[in-house]
């Protein structure tokens, strides 16, 4: 039984043609402050953090749908996030000079119980940064921090988890320092601008393999008003970066892309309407979202062409979790958004039996309906297995008639994870769609 349904699972795959839709939704829950919001960090796609310039911290641990603050704080303008675990977290402040209303001097907070208590970070040797845009835990020793956008900027690194760092002033090789990307404990990237004023400064790209000791530039954009907003590696070989232009007289907008592991950056149209570009996130090499300021813009095809997705305002930081049961990702900006991805695909093995397939929700947690519609009646079966080919539901056959039908299965009981839903009559597969099951926390 079990190879007869891998065999039938894999015939079905080679003649049906998967299509994934990448559904973006707003967390109505989600925290707001009445305008753009910064940062939001998950460990998993159920464990997250978000953070503001009101000065508050937020958490969920599901998946978004609730919020609980954790930290306010007047005065403080948190501009990033990010956790060793899920107790042990940083938050970067952006400083004072720069905003109106910041008070607070204090760059870098660490809380070691999830978030719910904070303490300054004074362990710092060199020279204690302004303010903070950045944070990459590299591995759970190594941890970088940066900033800031408007100057001056510089660089911190722990090699110890946290508990002790060193700075640098970058400001002779990056005048502002938006964000970063380190690949391992010695090689990384800074991003941002050439001058500490945007009418004159240009995007730039720097480049180190030994921790920050010396910098080489590796992109730097021919126009003024431009700076390097947000970057993210998807995949081995492969980046992009956002080019945030505050450019009055002209209407294009380009992302930069890397083939060959950021030694080198492409321009890319982005769109031809004057829109800001802030965070960005991919799924792998060709799949991800720019942040803009009315919407979120999708490319399927590594940047050469973009749609709006008519959702997301302002989204500042894109943080994209891929585990082996599902794909997610979050946006944070005027709301927090979060993205689904839903793969579905209809197989009309035989066309004179099954005209109409889909099942919905996908994803489903508490039940599954299916609509279908047989041209013919026809004793059928319903199948679902999963990536493996394992049977875990199947129902008995029954003859149906020849309409348009529903029928609705309960999948409470399902682990969370892909699945194959299939359709048959006498051990013929008529039509199969896939499925995502993810329960609820």
């Amino acid at each position: 039984m079990m190879k007869q349904v891998l065999a039938a699972v894999a015939v079905l795959l080679q003649i049906s043609s998967l299509s994934a839709q990448y559904n973006w939704q707003v967390l109505n829950q989600s925290p707001q402050n009445g305008q753009k919001q910064d940062d939001v960090f998950f460990l998993n796609p159920s464990l997250g953090w978000s953070v503001n310039g009101s000065g508050r911290i937020f958490k969920t641990t599901d998946g978004g749908q609730n919020w609980t603050k954790m930290l306010d704080k007047p005065g403080t303008y948190f501009r990033c996030i990010g956790f060793l675990d899920s107790l042990r977290g940083f938050a970067g402040n952006i400083g004072t000079n720069y905003f109106p209303n910041v008070s607070d001097t204090t760059p870098l907070y660490r809380t070691a119980d999830g978030g719910a208590s904070w303490e300054p970070v004074t362990a710092i040797s060199g020279e204690t940064p302004v303010g903070l845009c950045a944070i990459q835990v590299v591995s759970p020793q190594v941890i970088y921090a940066g900033g800031r956008v408007g100057g001056p900027t510089h660089l911190m690194k722990s090699t110890d988890g946290g508990a002790t760092w060193e700075s640098q002033n970058l400001s002779e090789h990056i005048a502002m320092l938006t964000d970063l990307y380190f690949s391992g404990p010695d090689t990384g990237f800074v991003f941002g601008g050439t001058d500490a004023n945007i009418q004159l400064a240009h995007a730039k790209i720097l480049r180190t393999t030994d921790g920050g000791a010396t910098w080489t530039t590796v992109y730097e954009s021919s126009r003024p008003f431009e700076i390097i907003w947000k970057a993210h590696f998807p995949a081995p070989g492969t980046a992009y970066a956002t080019l945030l232009s505050y450019a009055p007289n002209t209407l294009e907008r380009f992302v930069v892309k890397s083939t060959d592991g950021g030694l080198s950056w492409t321009e890319l149209p982005l769109v031809n309407n004057g829109s800001k570009s802030f965070g960005i996130g991919f799924l792998d090499a060709d799949t991800g979202w720019v942040g803009c300021e009315q919407s979120i813009y999708e490319t399927k095809n590594g940047g050469a062409t973009w749609s709006a997705k008519n959702v997301g305002q302002y989204v500042n930081k894109i943080r994209v979790i891929s585990t082996p049961e599902q794909k997610v990702a979050y946006g944070i900006g005027v709301r927090i958004y979060k993205m689904t991805e839903t793969v579905g695909t209809t197989s009309q093995v035989n066309a004179g039996y099954v005209r109409v397939f889909r099942a919905y929700p996908n994803p489903a947690s508490d039940s599954l309906t299916v609509e279908y519609h047989l041209e013919e009646p026809a004793t059928i079966t319903f199948r679902l297995t999963d990536t493996k080919g394992k049977v875990v539901f199947e129902t008995a056959p029954e003859e149906k008639k020849a309409f348009r039908q529903t029928e609705t299965f309960t999948t409470g009981q399902l682990l969370s994870g892909t699945y194959f839903l299939t359709v048959q009559t006498a051990g013929q597969i008529l039509a199969q769609t896939t499925i995502v099951i993810q329960q609820k926390p």
